[in-house]
């Protein structure tokens, strides 16, 4: 999946119906986000302790849906 950073820090990504988002929690630690096409609230969220585990965590969500 192809990331694109923001000014603020806040990494997004889009696969088929889902828009991925990682953001900057202000301790060390990052929140990551799954957004389904058309549903307000996330399907997923999360912390994770490294940018790389934060961006891993909702690569395999959206891989394993079945829908991609």
């Amino acid at each position: 999946m192809n990331w694109s950073k923001d000014p603020k820090d806040v990494w997004t990504s889009k696969a088929g119906p889902f828009a991925l988002k990682v953001s900057p929690k202000g301790d060390g630690r990052w929140n990551w986000q799954v957004l389904k096409d058309g549903i307000a609230n996330p399907v997923a969220t999360g912390v994770a302790s490294s940018l790389g585990a934060a961006k891993t965590a909702p690569e395999q969500f959206v891989k394993r849906s079945g829908l991609v």
